[in-house]
């Protein structure tokens, strides 16, 4: 997969991730939770494009285990960061409700789908 292309798709799923986080907390039972998926958007932003990079530079490496270890690193890497910034918010923003989770886990499962199919298609590279 191509940077370009790679950049196109997260750009179209992040304005799409963006629009459903915002018409979702127009809803009164979600909207105190706002700032817990705006910070989720913007980590698994970020946590994407630093598995494209990583993950391309271990599918061109000559030893191919190197993707396999990539890949296992960023998904426990992934599910860490996840369960601390839940434990933060839960901790800091004691919310009233465990609705919080909601939203998040949904931001969560989008952008593990992206992240597979682009990491299948890294994984696939020629060396």
């Amino acid at each position: 997969m191509s940077q370009g292309r790679f950049f196109l798709l997260l750009t179209i799923l992040s304005v799409g991730t963006a629009t459903g986080i915002f018409f979702f907390h127009q809803l009164p039972r979600f909207q105190s939770y706002d700032d817990l998926s705006w910070m989720a958007f913007g980590f698994f932003i970020l946590l994407s494009i630093g598995m494209y990079y990583g993950g391309r530079s271990a599918a061109k490496s000559v030893n191919k285990h190197n993707f396999t270890n990539a890949v296992i690193g960023f998904t426990i890497g992934k599910m860490m960061f996840s369960i601390l910034i839940i434990l933060a918010y839960l901790k800091l923003a004691e919310p009233e409700d465990r609705l919080f989770i909601l939203p998040f886990f949904a931001i969560y499962f989008i952008y593990t789908i992206f992240e597979t199919y682009f990491m299948t298609r890294l994984g696939k590279m020629n060396t």
